[in-house]
């Protein structure tokens, strides 16, 4: 069995937090047809947690390195952060229905679950 630092074991824990709370958000968002506070709540936690996984990430490496999958990560917790910006002003102007807003949702959605899996399949690469 290969031991890895557990600073591996918060990180991916805190990107698997950030996959069910993000997906959550972002899917019951797009089903309501509407971003509703709570929405706002996970989604927020999602994020959150996508970045601490991130900051344990470089600071247990010691520096950016540009990978394949940093940079479908960096990508994707850039948009992540973009879209929650975007949300929080919706929701605050009562333009929550936008199907744009909804569309990018997805977009978002779809290259953070890519960065997500490819961090999973370069992980279980190092492990075996």
């Amino acid at each position: 069995m290969i031991l890895m630092p557990i600073e591996i074991y918060i990180a991916t824990a805190l990107f698997t937090v950030a996959l069910i709370l993000y997906s959550i958000a972002i899917w019951s968002g797009r089903l309501a047809g509407e971003l509703k506070a709570w929405h706002l709540v996970v989604f927020s936690l999602g994020v959150i947690s996508d970045a601490l996984g991130v900051w344990i990430t470089i600071e247990l490496i010691g520096a950016i390195v540009l990978t394949p999958h940093a940079i479908f990560g960096f990508t994707a917790l850039a948009l992540m952060v973009l879209h929650f910006i975007w949300a929080v002003f919706a929701f605050k102007t009562g333009r929550q229905k936008s199907p744009h807003f909804h569309q990018f949702g997805i977009i978002v959605w779809c290259v953070w679950v890519l960065s997500y899996l490819s961090g999973f399949l370069t992980g279980i690469q190092k492990v075996l």
